[in-house]
């Protein structure tokens, strides 16, 4: 049978990444961050024509000897964001995550995949795309909560620039921009809790695939 393939795309500090793991572990799906792919690559800082021969789990198995949070910071973020509009470098990556959605792995009857584009130059045939938004300012507040302990000398307002700019960024890329297309289902979070977001995310994917899901798991 062939695997199922959920996406769930939108703009950064959406929540979008808490409802896609939170998602592939209740349905027991492989999850993919593919954010996480172009920001490996901008931390590498080496040829992406390197990553070609190496799956999308090689990939992230760098995440694990890079110091702690620097693969989230805002530099790597804007760097991989300048990147992704590399035709070399967007090739490798989708290649990357189409494998491994054809290959989820041994007891995964699908994936997850979230993103900014997933849901179109990726997997536009996927079963469920999501996309996930929330307020400017919202998104900034989350945001600026997550780094205000480790960069004190951080601000509300900077915050708000860089996200600003990242969504300019996304939408307006030649190649492959972040676009809402009429075959997502918005989901807002602005006024939600992450356990509220998940669950309305789970009853879109259920009435999606019009049928009990074989690897439900219950609460």
């Amino acid at each position: 049978m062939k695997p199922k393939v959920i996406t769930i795309d939108g703009p950064a500090c959406s929540g979008k990444g808490t409802i896609a793991r939170r998602l592939a572990d209740r349905l027991e799906f492989a999850y993919l961050d593919t954010g996480m792919l172009y920001r490996i690559v901008a931390y590498a800082d080496t040829d992406p024509g390197n990553f070609a021969v190496f799956s999308a789990r090689d990939v992230l198995s760098i995440a694990d000897s890079a110091p702690e949070g620097i693969l989230r910071s805002d530099a790597v973020g804007r760097k991989a964001s300048e990147i992704a509009v590399l035709p070399q470098v967007r090739e490798i990556i989708t290649k990357l995550q189409r494998d491994f959605i054809a290959h989820p792995g041994d007891g995964y009857a699908g994936s997850v995949l979230d993103g900014r584009d997933t849901g179109t130059a990726v997997a536009p045939d996927a079963d469920c795309k999501i996309f996930v938004t929330a307020d400017l300012e919202v998104r900034a507040k989350r945001r600026f909560d997550f780094l205000k302990e480790t960069n004190p000398n951080l601000t509300f307002e900077e915050i708000l620039q860089s996200l600003t700019l990242r969504d300019e960024q996304d939408q307006s890329r030649a190649i492959a921009p972040m676009i809402c297309d009429d075959n997502y289902v918005i989901l807002d979070t602005s006024l939600d809790s992450p356990e509220e977001s998940v669950a309305k995310a789970f009853e879109i994917v259920r009435r999606k695939l019009d049928r009990p899901l074989e690897n439900e798991c219950s609460d």
